[in-house]
């Protein structure tokens, strides 16, 4: 309809999806103080056509993680009106969620390099564009964390910062600091470990590492690897 080109929203999708797979798709949906409620989807190919897009403000990127059934995460609405209150910045959620959507988290594991790639085609427009590495910032959840990572180890830990949270264990812990989310990544990387248990990376990924509770399974929080 008419109504939702006018105000894109993260994709929907269900466990049908999850379980015959999904073929990567990724939009990035812009918000800022402009445009609290209405994202404006950013065209790959001509960032400059966006309206809202303010290249002289911080561009805060927040990216998910593994999406087993399919459904938006259900802390994105939140984080998005707390970043939003905080800081007159540039919001951009990134939808990967055609590519994290699958019952093999494999597969989800092998499209993270391609989302680092297809956002490098965003962040070198934007920088075209008068944007700085320096008020860059990337939030990423589970697989998310790792993303940041290549994107930074794309423009040589330039970056401003990189938020970990609880960044994604399975197929990354023997992994060499190359193939994750490490310090040299951003300027400054901090990480918050919240799943060590189970599906978190239990060692230090950032400058600074924080483990709340002892990182294990936090209180509020569900017993599932859905949440990412």
């Amino acid at each position: 309809s008419d109504e939702e080109q006018k105000c894109p929203e993260f994709t929907d999708l269900n466990i049908g999806n999850a379980l015959s797979g999904t073929e990567l798709r990724v939009q990035l949906l812009l918000y800022t103080r402009e445009n609290p409620d209405c994202s404006e989807r950013l065209i790959e190919h001509n960032i400059t056509a966006s309206e809202y897009l303010n290249t002289t403000k911080k561009i805060v990127f927040v990216i998910h993680g593994f999406r087993p059934t399919g459904s938006p995460p259900a802390w994105l609405g939140d984080m998005k009106e707390l970043l939003l209150s905080s800081e007159d910045i540039n919001l951009i959620i990134v939808d990967w969620n055609r590519g994290a959507t699958t019952v093999n988290y494999i597969t989800a594991v092998e499209n993270c390099r391609k989302v680092a790639e297809i956002l490098k085609n965003y962040v070198d427009q934007m920088l075209v564009d008068g944007a700085c590495l320096d008020s860059m910032y990337m939030i990423g959840v589970s697989l998310g964390a790792h993303i940041a990572g290549f994107v930074g180890q794309k423009y040589n830990g330039k970056l401003g910062r990189i938020t970990g949270l609880d960044p994604a264990g399975p197929s990354f812990t023997r992994e060499p600091p190359e193939q994750r989310l490490d310090p040299s990544d951003a300027q400054f990387v901090d990480v918050i470990h919240s799943d060590i248990d189970v599906l978190g990376f239990k060692k230090p990924l950032g400058t600074i590492d924080f483990y709340p509770n002892g990182g294990m399974d936090q209180p509020g929080c569900p017993k599932t690897l859905f949440s990412g």
